[in-house]
C-alpha cells in the first residue's frame, strides 16, 4: 500500500514475526466535543490510517494459539472481520508485548478482558497499541483540527457522500450501499475519499469496534459497505457484546505513543534551568 506524506509507518516484529501498520498523527488537544457530546480529546495519538487487513491478522494468529483465532472470511488487504472485540484487544496486546495476554488489556483464561490500563502498559512497554476510545475514532474520523470544524461525515463534508451506486463502480467518496449492494468489502487502501487527518475507510467498508462501552456491550462506528449511508453520520452509534463475531464488523488500531523528543527537550530544558539557578 502506498505511504501518503503524513503517514507514519510502524514496522513491529516479535518472535520472529514482522507487520507493517500505518498510522496517522491526531494533535489539536485543544477541541471540544461537538453537539452530540463526543470528539473531544485533549492528548496527541496515532491511529490507523486503515483497518486492520486479513493479512496482518494473520501474521499474528498464525503464532498467537488459540486465543486469537484466524477468522478467514476475507482475504488480503481487505479488512479482518469476524472477531470479537476481545480478539481485537488481544491483537493489539501483542502488537504492544509480543504477547496477546500482555499489554493494555488484561486478559483471563477464557479470553476475556477484564480490565485496561494504558498507563501501566505505557510505562512497562513505550508505545501501546489500543482499539481507539470512542473519542479517538470520533476526532479522527469527523474533526478538521485546520479550521476547528466538525463535519457529519468522515469525508470532510457535510454532504451525503456518494457511496456504491452499481455494480463495477470505482468512483465513490464512501463505500456503502447507494442503490447497489456489493457482496464485500473493498481493500482498505481503496475504500473511499480521506478524513481531515488522513484516515481511510472510517465510512463503510466494515463496521469498526471502539473500547467506550455502551451498557455491557462494546461501541461500533463507521457502517459497513451493504448498509445506507445513515450509518456514516457523526449521529450514529451502534453497540454489540463484545463476544460478537460477524463477517462485516473489524476495527482499526491506535497508539499511545511514549514520551516524544519535545517533551524529553523540555525535561532537559527544565534540568538546565534548576542547574543554572543553582550556580547563581
Amino acid at each position: 500500500m502506498a505511504v501518503t506524506p503524513g503517514t507514519q509507518t510502524d514496522t513491529i516484529t516479535h518472535g520472529g514475526v514482522t507487520i507493517t501498520m500505518d498510522f496517522v498523527s491526531v494533535g489539536n488537544t485543544d477541541n471540544v466535543a461537538d453537539d452530540t457530546g463526543y470528539g473531544a480529546v485533549d492528548y496527541s495519538y496515532n491511529i490507523g490510517k486503515y483497518e486492520v487487513t486479513e493479512n496482518q491478522w494473520d501474521a499474528v494468529s498464525g503464532i498467537a494459539g488459540d486465543l486469537l483465532e484466524d477468522s478467514g472470511y476475507w482475504s488480503g488487504d481487505q479488512p479482518v472481520a469476524a472477531i470479537s472485540w476481545y480478539e481485537a484487544a488481544m491483537f493489539c496486546n501483542w502488537l504492544t508485548s509480543g504477547d496477546v495476554t500482555d499489554g493494555a488489556y488484561t486478559i483471563n483464561g477464557s479470553g476475556e478482558v477484564t480490565e485496561i490500563d494504558r498507563d501501566s502498559a505505557v510505562s512497562t512497554y513505550g508505545t501501546t497499541y489500543v482499539i481507539p476510545t470512542e473519542n479517538e475514532w470520533y476526532k479522527a474520523a469527523f474533526y478538521d483540527g485546520g479550521t476547528s470544524t466538525y463535519y457529519n461525515y468522515p469525508t470532510g463534508s457535510d454532504l451525503v457522500p456518494d457511496g456504491i451506486d452499481y455494480n463495477g463502480d470505482a468512483t465513490f467518496d464512501a463505500l456503502f450501499n447507494d442503490g447497489y449492494r456489493q457482496g464485500h468489502p473493498n481493500d482498505v487502501d481503496i475504500a473511499g475519499v480521506l478524513s481531515p487527518y488522513g484516515t481511510m475507510g472510517q465510512g463503510g467498508n466494515v463496521w469498526e469496534w471502539n473500547e467506550t462501552p455502551i451498557g455491557s456491550s462494546r461501541g461500533l462506528r463507521g457502517g459497513n459497505w451493504h448498509y445506507n449511508s445513515d450509518t456514516l453520520h457523526a449521529s450514529y452509534r451502534y453497540g454489540y457484546t463484545p463476544t460478537y463475531e460477524y463477517y462485516s464488523v473489524g476495527f482499526r488500531v491506535a497508539s499511545v505513543p511514549e514520551p516524544g523528543s519535545i517533551t524529553l527537550l523540555l525535561c532537559g530544558l527544565v534540568a538546565g534551568l534548576i542547574w543554572w539557578r543553582r550556580g547563581k
